[in-house]
């Protein structure tokens, strides 16, 4: 039996194949800097009671962007995947992933929007996104 890959998971394999070119002109001081960062992000997004299944997040991402991490709305106010405005964006990363206070959505690594959108989840359930968090479930 052939199965495709799940959006989600081919993404992220691709992600971490760019990285992985991206980090091996690094110092080993920087990888592990590198591996530190991601381990952070990772966690802050997945460990999180009440995060979304890949699944959903996977519906809910296709639905705000087509899958687009760069997405931006006309008027600009919604930005990457997820299409955070960026008073959003800033309070969650405020909570769960500081470094990334003040950066463009639009612009975050796919790896660091999907952990922002499974933390903003994660405390305020569906609701941030009114259209789309219903149909993601």
């Amino acid at each position: 039996m052939k199965t495709t890959p799940r959006p989600a998971r081919a993404l992220a394999v691709m992600a971490i194949a760019a990285v992985g070119l991206a980090i091996s002109a690094c110092t080993p001081a920087q990888k592990a800097a590198f591996v530190q960062h991601a381990s952070a992000v990772h966690q802050a997004g997945v460990s999180q009671p009440g995060a979304p299944s890949d699944e959903a997040l996977a519906r809910l991402r296709q639905c705000e962007s087509h899958g687009n991490y760069g997405a931006v709305s006309r008027s600009g106010t919604y930005r990457g995947a997820y299409q955070f405005s960026r008073g959003t964006w800033d309070s969650t990363a405020r909570r769960f992933l500081p470094a990334y206070v003040g950066h463009d959505p639009a612009t975050a690594m796919p790896f660091v929007q999907d952990a922002m959108a499974r933390a903003l989840w994660s405390t305020t359930g569906w609701t941030s996104w009114p259209v789309c968090g219903r149909r993601a479930l």
